[in-house]
């Protein structure tokens, strides 16, 4: 019998390992704006930076959504903006082809005067021909709740898988919008619209944002945590924490251990026999 449970307990360190393709970071303010590979703060635009916008863009504990935090983002005017960014550059095994998981909750308050249909925004950076040496063919392409249909409730954390989602292109080079709102296949096919870039499966992810304001009128104030990106089937999601919590063994590892003590204990028995 303690073989057979031995066995099974082996046997379900393997299949944890084997299935281990998604992994949860979590970011604490001492973590913010540590260099590459790190979550920073962008485009802020707030009182320090000679705007009239109050803006806030911090980890903190006001709203806390799978731990002790959240990102906070408000802004009292139309002169706020923020964005928490994270780039990784070129990376061949990154395009939007490979593009294979998208996803955050996010979370606006009641209250605020700004339109009702805005929340915070998220970003995916491309570079269109995916080559590093031509600047001019890189933009966002804008992921909103107002363009994918359901209406937006207030006071309430929601979660929002977002890879098949419609999206929007702000293009850096002329610094155009193309106001069409579609699935990021349409936007890698030949039925893309012909004033935008051109988009196709190797196009470079660069990056991923999320943030508010740039024209945003009126005061608004809202939450991002959970912030999920992966490619080729890996994933990776962002927990924002205020304080670092302790350490949680993975479910192999916690097995591994558990295994080990069982083994120790039945090998007491035998001896002891």
């Amino acid at each position: 019998m303690k073989q057979l449970l031995l066995k099974s307990l082996a046997l379900a360190v393997i299949a944890a390992a084997g299935h281990a393709s998604a992994g949860v970071v979590v970011v604490t303010p001492a973590d913010m704006n540590a260099g590459v590979n790190s979550w920073t703060l962008a485009n802020y635009r707030g009182l320090s930076t000679g705007h009239t916008s109050t803006t806030v863009a911090a980890i903190n504990t006001v709203n806390p959504r799978s731990g002790n935090g959240s990102v906070q983002m408000s802004l009292t005017d139309a002169s706020g903006k923020a964005d928490f960014a994270y780039a990784w550059g070129f990376d061949s095994t990154r395009t939007l082809g490979t593009l294979s998981a998208l996803s955050y909750d996010w979370y606006r308050s009641s209250g605020g005067t700004s339109d009702t249909h805005l929340q915070p925004a998220m970003r995916l950076t491309y570079d269109a021909d995916g080559d590093a040496s031509t600047l001019g063919d890189r933009g966002y392409l804008i992921w909103e709740q107002v363009y994918n249909g359901g209406g937006m409730v207030l006071d309430t954390w929601n979660s929002s898988n977002i890879l098949a989602g419609n999206y929007w292109q702000r293009q850096f080079s002329p610094g155009a919008n193309v106001d069409n709102y579609i699935p990021l296949q349409e936007w890698m096919s030949a039925g893309r619209p012909a004033t935008s870039d051109l988009l196709t499966a190797n196009s470079a992810v660069l990056g991923i944002e999320f943030g508010i304001g740039s024209g945003w009128g009126g005061s608004f104030n809202g939450f991002v945590d959970n912030v999920t990106f992966g490619f080729n089937g890996e994933s990776t999601t962002f927990n924002f924490e205020a304080v670092r919590a302790a350490e949680v063994p993975e479910p192999a590892s916690a097995l591994l251990v558990g295994l080990g003590l069982l083994g120790f204990a039945a090998a007491r028995r035998r001896k002891s026999k």
